[in-house]
């Protein structure tokens, strides 16, 4: 008896001790499942929020409108959320449990540049490279370059005489490119385009940069219009809402007659088609609106301009509306007998039996400028003659010792002045005075023709330092701008880069743009600069120079590049301008 009481005392607590083990076991078990399924829960709503609140803000815009469908929207969306939920994080814990191993074939990106890595490392290659060579994988043909370093090459690339442009992902580019605000078309191998193209019927230009040529160009001594998709225009065509007018090769068409089946039109130096009343070679025309001729014109007033050809040297007649007469420059001793029998044939008024010249403006005393004066005093009755004060020729040579090298110069100087003089005697025994020019200045009674220069002394220019006053006496020279009807044009005289570049800088036009301009200094390379001419807008430009002179260097590149037709003076008998309060026309 007393030992089963002794067995009993020492199984009962054991007993005891195995119950409350298992008890705690379970209890604990609860805890940890009751635990995940609180932080899956917690993970299930956080990324609802997530996904409901993304949803949000990308429809921020419709909520408005469609509230009622919003709340239903919401419901079906949160109920697919819970689902995409437990699906992400389920992947989540499986590449956590069984992490995959990472592929690293493929582009890196090391410092900035792009470089291809294999297992093995660095792809060591130059030149041409296909992603697909060195991973089978791949399913894309694109084409790399790879540099000296390796890496892939982005941008425009020189490549055997070819350039090539590859993207910012290191892919050759082929096709229609718009890169950095102009068009490119790169062929089915990649190589930029220059020249003239064919596609879907039409024909484009690429210049020497491969950048499609807009609006007007110059081209193989040629005018074409190209539109804002970079068609070449052909035939009557719309542009900033006037009519203009294109052969069928392209070429721009200008100062012709152009027919068609009912109709007949008239195409000016722009080759826009003329509307209203015009003078065409001194006769008067009238067109419709849309530019058909209608017949005889009735033009009551009209100015006409002539830009002589006097050789290297400067002069043109101007008659004005009023009637009155102006010659601004009068060429060279040499020519002054071509200018004297041209004015004989301009039915000028009459004044004790000489024809009348109202107004001479002697830009500067050069005797390219000044040398016709003194014949023309002589010939005819001269009211008033304008030079700049700052523009007189002086004796700059005589205290100069003459040496092989300066004498060229020196003998240039001479010349000038004596050509000045004898226009100063002329003066006197005319009993004249020249009359200093002022900026802002109008020279005739209808305010057409203005003085428009800097009222600033340029002082000495160019080299050597014997003549740098001689020729900084080309800086000052008197503009005049001429203002009537359709028609702005500018005698820019011996203008070169100083008084241009103040002339823009100045606004002395004050934002007036300008159809026709006298190319500053017989189209040296000393003028036209590029942000003259872009301020000036000219459509057409008159350079005075004989056929020996005619080049085309920086300075005709300069008109040329930014849209100007060019007109010389040595290319026929000058060049002719008629203008009515409507039209300007070019004469043949």
């Amino acid at each position: 008896m007393r030992n089963n009481f002794k067995k009993i005392l020492i199984v009962v607590p054991i007993i005891l001790f195995l119950c409350m083990s298992y008890m705690g076991t379970i209890v604990r078990a609860e805890d940890k499942v009751n635990q995940t399924s609180t932080d899956i829960s917690n993970n299930e709503n956080q990324t609802n929020t997530n996904i409901a609140n993304t949803q949000n803000d990308n429809k921020t815009n419709t909520t408005n409108n469609k509230s009622t469908n919003s709340t239903s929207n919401n419901s079906e969306q949160s109920q697919s959320s819970e689902n995409v939920s437990e699906t992400e994080n389920s992947s989540a814990v499986k590449k956590e449990e069984n992490p995959l191993t990472e592929n690293i074939s493929g582009w890196k990106n090391i410092n900035g540049k792009l470089y291809y890595a294999t297992k093995d490392g660095i792809v060591k290659e130059k030149g041409w490279f296909k992603e697909k060579d060195e991973n089978p994988n791949v399913k894309n043909d694109n084409e790399y370059y790879l540099d000296e370093d390796h890496s892939a090459i982005t941008g425009w690339k020189e490549i055997h005489k070819s350039w090539y442009y590859f993207d910012e992902a290191g892919v050759k580019q082929t096709g229609w490119k718009y890169i950095k605000y102009n068009w490119y078309y790169l062929d089915k191998d990649g190589i930029m385009q220059t020249g003239w193209i064919k596609g879907d019927g039409n024909r484009y230009y690429f210049n020497d940069e491969g950048v499609m040529s807009i609006g007007k160009k110059y081209i193989d001594d040629k005018w074409y219009f190209f539109g804002a998709t970079g068609i070449l225009q052909t035939g009557f065509y719309i542009n900033q809402g006037k009519l203009y007018y294109s052969e069928n090769d392209g070429t721009m068409s200008a100062n012709e007659w152009v027919k068609t089946r009912s109709s007949k039109y008239y195409i000016k130096a722009d080759s826009s088609a003329i509307t209203g009343n015009a003078i065409i070679d001194n006769v008067a025309e009238r067109f419709d609106d849309n530019g058909k001729y209608i017949g005889p014109g009735d033009v009551k007033e009209h100015l006409f301009i002539k830009y002589l050809s006097v050789g290297n040297a400067d002069c043109a007649f101007i008659k004005l509306p009023s009637g009155e007469t102006a010659l601004i420059d009068t060429g060279t001793p040499e020519s002054s007998q071509d200018v004297i029998n041209f004015l004989k044939e301009q039915n000028l008024k009459k004044d004790d039996g000489k024809g009348v010249v109202d107004y001479i403006i002697i830009t500067h005393a050069h005797s390219d400028h000044i040398g016709g004066l003194a014949s023309i005093l002589e010939n005819f009755n001269v009211k008033k003659v304008y030079m700049p004060e700052i523009a007189k020729m002086k004796d700059w040579y005589s205290n100069i010792e003459v040496t092989e090298e300066n004498r060229a110069n020196v003998e240039m100087m001479k010349i000038d002045y004596n050509v000045y003089n004898d226009a100063v005697k002329a003066m006197k025994d005319k009993n004249l005075e020249f009359t200093n020019t002022k900026k802002g200045e109008f020279i005739d009674k209808d305010n057409v023709l203005q003085f428009v220069e800097s009222d600033k002394n340029f002082g000495p220019i160019g080299t050597p330092q014997i003549v740098a006053d001689y020729w900084g006496v080309n800086e000052n020279s008197a503009i005049v701008f001429l203002n009537y009807g359709d028609l702005k044009a500018l005698f820019a005289a011996d203008m070169e880069w100083n008084s241009e570049k103040d002339f823009w800088k100045s606004d002395l036009l004050q934002g007036k743009q300008i159809d026709v301009l006298k190319v500053s200094h017989h189209g040296y390379d000393t003028s036209s600069t590029p942000d003259f001419v872009r301020y000036l807008k000219p459509i057409m430009g008159v350079i005075s120079r004989d056929k020996d002179g005619s080049t085309k260097g920086i300075a005709y590149k300069n008109l040329v590049s930014n849209g100007v037709t060019i007109y010389e003076t040595s290319a026929k008998d000058g060049v002719s301008i008629y203008a009515t309060p409507e039209n300007w026309t070019v004469g043949k």
